[in-house]
């Protein structure tokens, strides 16, 4: 039976007040998303990982999709039917058909299409219609596909798939009308559904049996029902994989956590009272695939410890970027890597692996101030006792128990409450001898004895011992921080105390970082600026020197050497300021490991696992990396190591395979075994595809065999994930077709391709895990970039067609003007040969007719002569007119008109006249043909020769344009002229077939004083 309420409210004031002993909260480290890096909202309600990867979230903002990378929001647009009713997202859940429910904080209920992202919202029918207003409402399911929807101490609503709704119509049992009900759940492997109902407890209901279990009617002798008083009723109950039921339920004063085991009968009882020591309320519980439980509500966040039946608070409150503070843990989500989503109502979304929080973060506290020290660790041993020393730069030297807890060394010699502080820790060959080098001076511990002896040699000029080392022959290598390397001899094995370490002069005064035995006895020792050596301690001879000027397999890519690590028998790793390199002992070759930004910040120290891989601290982080394959998995703060700033030289390797590596003010400690990536099969996702900055629909674009685009669609950009959160994966990408190489993906998982040139093209994926594994994606986009229609088949095909016909028509337009041009000249020659014939028939005439005359009447005689004379001249000088028009050299109007202006001088001087001729610059400039230039000059010349012989020897010749008509104006004066003799030759036969062959009218005016001849001639 729960307490009276006076003696709860006794009890939490004791418990404030007073306080209780409790466990140690819990951190871990988490990644934080908030508004800063793209959620909508920082209060966060719902969270879930969808079956192809994409994580979902809900808050008062509205929805996204995130893909690992970017994220896709969705939001209520006014007039769009398909989006969100409203944007307050309550809860998310995806049913047996893996459709995904949206609830509303409104009470909108709807699924939601991942593929064109559309909102379809379903009928709610509740009895009571305030229902939808509560306050607490959500969406729950059982394993057979039946979704309910919970109105918390109201009612509850079954989906019906055929109707498309939710009604209390659709409920498969009736509820009692008096009950006040507060969750339903249903029972694992069962047609049981388990009812909280408010002042009763627990009803069941069997489905099978159709009847109900509950206090005072517990017809099925339920075990639950009976476990309880009717106080206690279940509210956010969870059946785990172990067959518990998990709920609470609040008290007068503060909420219980019950749970009770469908395989014992047994019922247990928690509470988080003495944990908070603060008001708080429990909101739910989450259950891990390995059946880890978790509760979260109002204050509180918590793990249950499965061994000491208690729930272990997780640390609420900001210590650096990896912690996680807030008022209420709105939800939790596992997704398929373990990961656990966790959403706040302030603080946005976080994630946390707690498999995956492989680290030890050990720090130590400064003996003099209390606090927490500053001081580097840079140096580590492991005892014959199972305990550990640390050397710390500036608080001294400390000694930790197997558990890492600060225990006192009771070694003689060395003061527990200060210490030296030591830079450098040696084990020697007898199993028993531990060499200490420090500022200054060398600690020699002798376990068996527990006592310690300091021995600073003049020698070593009271200086920094940075780097100690047995070699095989039991002489110690003593490294300095600025002054080069001594040897310290030995005899029969063991280290001579009473003589002086010598300086070794074959490397110089330099900082000693790393000196290293080998397997085969070699000493090999990297210095600070010149490079690293590898010497024979038998002989003391210089075998290799690596350095920066050095050539061929010596060189190295920077002057300091930070480490260097025998790997196998052949294998030497060597690492320089930034870069890691491998030398090959037999081919005495050397190796660049990986791409040439594998590494952030300066190496500092580097270790061997048992698995062959290789562990690297830089000043930003931690590298695993596997050297064949050349794979660098990087750990930082994300992955829970406190300070990711680590230490030179500062790292051991300890018995059981542990690793020791130092930061700035820590160290960690780690089982590389441990270190495993929990994963699904690798696969590549497709999540945006961008055309000339226009997003088109992934879904529709992965079910073409091929996406066809046009050719000014050629400036891509796909977006892709492997939809992994916290497994380190790699990818590469290649677009086949123009890709020569494989590209390795940024952080934006980005393929960006700006004026793709027409052609064939399928993208190509292919993925590296932490192991350097390859696995070619399934996923091949197969694209097509349509050619300009100007460079397809078909336009070629027709410019060849078009340019045929072009050569023909112009082919054939020429051979027409050849045609024509040969028809005008063989008119011409025919008119020349038609009035040869005339004429040369009339001259014979004539002359016949004159022998005939030329003895009876001479004067007869002689005036036909004069006819032949006449009629041969006319003859002649018409000959010479076509044969000039049918010239190709005179084929123009320029000539023409030149042939007109030698015609005027001619007459000038013949008859002793001054007639003028003016010609336009656009009668020039006409094109007219043969023909018509011949016609036009035979009519000319008629014209004004006539008009000479009539007496008109004075006068201005003007050839000019109107309109479309060549227009000749020949102005003279009358006194001198006859004026019949004018008529008679513009009313001639003659003139009359010319001007009637060129289309042409005459006109003209005649005055007192002058007279004005128009000759109009259409151009053609």
């Amino acid at each position: 039976m729960l307490k009276p309420p006076l003696y709860q409210s006794i009890l939490l004031v004791v418990v404030l007040l007073f306080g209780v002993k409790t466990q140690a909260q819990r951190e871990y480290f988490f990644s934080h998303y908030s508004t800063a890096s793209g959620l909508l909202s920082n209060q966060v309600n719902t969270v879930l990982q969808d079956g192809e990867g994409y994580i979902w979230i809900g808050g008062t903002d509205g929805l996204q999709r995130y893909d690992g990378v970017r994220y896709q929001s969705f939001r209520h647009r006014d007039g769009d039917s398909l989006s969100l009713p409203s944007n307050p997202v309550l809860q998310l859940m995806l049913d047996k058909q893996k459709r995904l429910w949206v609830l509303l904080a409104n009470g909108d209920a709807g699924i939601f299409n991942r593929r064109d992202f559309t909102f379809h919202k379903v009928t709610v029918k509740p009895k009571k219609a305030g229902s939808v207003y509560s306050a607490h409402k959500w969406l729950t399911k059982d394993e057979y596909g039946n979704i309910f929807y919970m109105f918390f101490a109201s009612e509850l609503l079954t989906w019906n798939e055929q109707k498309s709704e939710f009604s209390y119509t659709h409920n498969f049992f009736s509820l009692k009308p008096e009950w006040t009900i507060a969750d339903i759940a249903q029972q694992p492997g069962t047609h049981k559904y388990w009812i909280g109902v408010q002042g009763l407890g627990i009803a069941i209901y069997n489905a099978d049996t159709k009847q109900w279990s509950y206090p005072g009617n517990n017809i099925e002798k339920e075990p639950a029902t009976d476990a309880f008083d009717r106080t206690v009723h279940p509210n956010q109950m969870l059946f785990d994989k172990r067959g518990r039921c998990w709920f609470f339920c609040w008290t007068s004063v503060y909420p219980n956590v019950f749970c009770f085991d469908t395989k014992t009968n047994v019922a247990e009882k928690f509470e988080l009272l003495t944990a908070v020591k603060a008001y708080h309320e429990i909101n739910g519980f989450f259950e891990q695939q390995d059946g880890t439980i978790w509760v979260r509500g109002v204050k509180v966040f918590a793990k249950l410890l499965e061994k000491e039946k208690k729930f272990q608070l997780v640390y609420n409150g900001y210590r650096n970027e990896h912690s996680i503070a807030y008022e209420i843990v709105t939800a939790l989500f596992e997704d398929r890597e373990g990961s656990i989503w966790t959403g706040t109502d302030n603080n946005g979304l976080y994630r946390f692996n707690p498999s995956q929080e492989y680290f030890t973060n050990v720090s130590h506290v400064n003996r003099m101030s209390g606090k927490t020290g500053n001081g580097s660790p840079m140096s580590f041993i492991e005892t014959n006792r199972g305990g550990y020393f640390v050397g710390t730069w500036e608080d001294g030297l400390y000694h930790y128990d197997s558990n890492f807890t600060v225990t006192p060394a009771h070694i003689k010699g060395l003061d527990d409450n200060a210490g030296p502080f030591v830079w450098t820790m040696a084990a020697s060959a007898d199993s028993n001898t531990i060499w200490m080098g420090s500022q200054p001076g060398i600690y020699v511990i002798d376990q068996a004895k527990r006592v310690a002896g300091y021995y600073d040699p003049a020698s070593l000029q009271h200086k920094t011992v940075r780097q100690l080392a047995e070699d095989n022959k039991g002489n110690l290598w003593i490294g300095m921080i600025h002054s080069g390397v001594y040897k310290w001899k030995a005899v029969n094995g063991k280290v001579q105390l009473k003589e002086e370490p010598v300086k070794f002069a074959s490397i110089p005064s330099d900082g000693i970082n790393k000196i290293m035995v080998d397997r085969k006895g070699m000493v090999w020792i990297a210095t600070a600026a010149s490079g690293l050596f590898m010497i024979d301690p038998s002989t003391d001879e210089v075998l290799l020197h690596f350095e920066r000027n050095a050539a061929g397999r010596m060189k190295l890519p920077e002057e300091g050497v930070s480490a260097v690590l025998d790997y196998n028998d052949s294998l030497v790793v060597i690492t320089t300021v930034t870069k890691l390199l491998l030398y090959n002992r037999r081919s005495q070759k050397m190796y660049n490991v990986g791409p040439p930004d594998g590494i952030s910040g300066y190496i500092a120290a580097v270790e061997k696992d048992q698995h062959g891989f290789v562990w690297i601290t830089t000043s930003s982080g931690l590298y695993r990396v596997g050297v064949r394959k050349g794979v660098f998995v990087r750990f930082n703060k994300e992955d829970g190591i406190q300070n990711d700033n680590f230490v030179l030289s500062a790292s051991r390797q300890l018995k059981d395979g542990r690793l020791l590596f130092g930061s700035s003010n820590h160290f960690i400690m780690f089982d590389p075994s441990s270190i495993s990536f929990r994963r699904s099969d690798l696969q590549v996702t497709i999540t945006n595809f961008e055309v000339m900055n226009k997003e088109l629909p992934v879904d529709s674009l992965l079910h073409l065999k091929q996406i066809v685009l046009g050719y000014d669609e050629n400036a891509l950009a796909v977006s892709f994930s492997s939809l992994l959160y916290n497994s380190p994966s790699l990818i590469q990408y290649k677009l086949d077709g123009l890709d020569k190489e494989w590209k390795t993906a940024d952080k934006n998982y980005t393929a960006t391709y700006s004026y793709l040139p027409p052609g064939e093209y399928i993208l190509l994926f292919k993925m590296f895990d932490e192991s350097g594994n390859i696995k070619e994606s399934d996923l091949r986009l197969s694209i097509k970039i349509n050619s300009p229609f100007w460079k397809s088949w078909w336009f070629f095909c027709l410019l060849v067609l078009l340019t045929g016909s072009l050569v023909f028509w112009f082919d054939r337009a020429r051979m027409k003007r050849k045609e024509a041009v040969q028809k005008m000249r063989s008119d011409i020659a025919g008119n020349l040969h038609q009035e040869v014939n005339t004429a040369l028939s009339n001259i014979n005439i004539l002359s016949e007719m004159a022998r005939l005359k030329a003895d009876t009447e001479p004067k007869k005689s002689k005036e036909f002569i004069e006819q032949i004379h006449s009629r041969s001249q006319n003859m002649i000088v018409a000959i010479d007119d076509m044969l000039w028009s049918i010239t190709p050299e005179n084929d123009s109007m320029e000539k023409t008109v030149e042939r007109m202006q030698e015609f005027i001088e001619g007459l000038n001087k013949q008859y002793n006249i001054d007639l003028q001729l003016l010609v336009d610059e656009k009668v020039v400039a006409l094109k007219p043909d043969m023909q018509f230039r011949h016609e036009v000059l035979l009519l000319f010349k008629e014209t004004i020769k006539g008009l000479v012989k009539a007496g008109a020897g004075n006068g201005k010749i003007h050839a000019g344009m109107d309109k479309n008509n060549l227009l000749y104006t020949i102005q003279f004066k009358n006194d001198s002229c006859d004026m019949q003799q004018i008529t008679n030759l513009l009313q001639s036969q003659g003139m009359q077939g010319r001007l009637t062959k060129l289309k042409a009218a005459m006109h003209v005016e005649v005055t007192k004083v002058d007279s004005t001849l128009l000759l109009r001639v259409p151009l053609r």
